[in-house]
């Protein structure tokens, strides 16, 4: 009884890491090239951020009064990546800007009762209860499903459809640079819930510290950083791969599956975010077993802790070239993950093609008469 006492309160206390598929940017790059129809919008003037506001609320409406409508923090700055009044084209402005979520809009704010069981309120995992989405626990999916409380959890569904109603608004507004700029913000949070760490707050019973059971605070401890251990070794072999698929086009299975030109019709960027994060936790149970196996039992290790470790202290090439492991189980970890990221780029385009549907419909020309 004490052992099962002590797994069901541990995740009531569990820290999080809040960190999504490494660089959007990259996954935006390879999912949206065959989504041809965005060639047409070529040349957008980039236009101030007041020009939205008072043309989309009011002339006295403030950026201040954005953030606080909103719920963002108050003290971000939105800036800009290219040169105020040139010309970018709409896909610059997607790839740009999916990261952008990320920038520090979603940390150090106090608003909602998730955030106590998702990351705090302070720092950069203070923003977790925005960009993660745990479904309802299921005891047919223990593991995958398990959280306390064990209801629906997470507003990154909610921010996907904000987001995406909010660019509906600036293209109806005649401001297409902030209508791309919020769709990329929408795009961001589908794509964080296509990564299983996303959508299951533990992945694989694996992740537990058993040796630690009876003492709680240790375990609590352990258990939190052996998750992030595998958390960040995945992330980081993700962006590994898809930089080094780019420099040796030969053999890309991640950036291929993201090529891919496949979307499906959707009514909502809700229901799109839904999808997402079903999907990925449906491949979550399978994405932790293959973390476990691909990096190995030493991040079990107290001694070692991925995140606060200086960058480069474990090089990613490594696991690619070792001789531990059978090809039939790399292959296994590499498919896993290429599902993963096939759904991640499918959602991202059937977002993109549920704009074009509803507001998107127009040329460059067409809207600037």
């Amino acid at each position: 009884m004490k052992i099962k006492f002590y797994l069901l309160i541990l995740f009531f206390f569990l820290p999080l890491s809040a960190w999504p598929w490494g660089g959007h940017y990259l996954i935006t790059t390879y999912a949206t090239e065959k989504v041809t129809w965005l060639n047409q919008f070529h040349e957008i003037r980039v236009t101030p951020f007041q020009d939205f506001l008072s043309k989309a609320f009011s002339k006295d409406f403030t950026q201040k009064d954005f953030l606080n409508q909103y719920q963002l923090n108050s003290t971000y700055k939105i800036d800009y990546k290219h040169p105020l009044n040139g010309t970018i084209d709409a896909r610059s402005i997607l790839i740009a800007h999916t990261d952008e979520p990320d920038w520090g809009m979603d940390q150090n704010m106090d608003i909602s009762p998730d955030q106590k069981f998702m990351g705090g309120t302070i720092g950069p995992t203070s923003q977790a209860f925005r960009h993660l989405y745990w479904k309802t626990w299921s005891l047919k999916a223990p593991w995958r499903t398990f959280h306390i409380p064990p209801r629906e959890m997470g507003q990154a569904l909610r921010r996907a459809q904000i987001f995406y109603d909010l660019a509906q608004t600036a293209f109806e507004a005649k401001q297409p640079y902030w209508a791309f700029r919020f769709l990329a913000w929408s795009l961001h949070y589908i794509q964080d819930l296509g990564q299983p760490f996303h959508s299951s707050q533990l992945l694989t019973p694996k992740f537990i510290d058993w040796n630690s059971i009876f003492n709680f605070n240790q375990l609590i401890k352990r258990t939190t950083q052996i998750i992030s251990n595998y958390h960040f070794l995945y992330e980081d072999y993700v962006v590994y791969k898809l930089e080094e698929e780019a420099k040796h086009p030969s053999d890309t299975p991640f950036i291929s599956i993201l090529k891919k030109d496949t979307f499906t019709y959707s009514s909502s960027a809700y229901l799109i975010a839904r999808h997402s994060a079903d999907t990925s936790n449906r491949l979550s149970y399978s994405i932790g077993e293959a973390c476990f196996t691909f990096f190995g039992k030493r991040f079990l290790e107290s001694a070692i802790d991925v995140p606060h470790s200086p960058k480069g202290t474990f090089p990613m090439k490594p696991f690619d070239e070792t001789k531990e492991l059978s090809s039939a189980k790399k292959h296994l970890f590499i498919q896993n993950t290429a599902q993963s990221l096939e759904k991640t780029g499918f959602y991202t385009r059937s977002l993109l093609e549920l704009a074009k549907e509803e507001f998107l419909s127009t040329d460059l020309k067409n809207l600037e008469k």
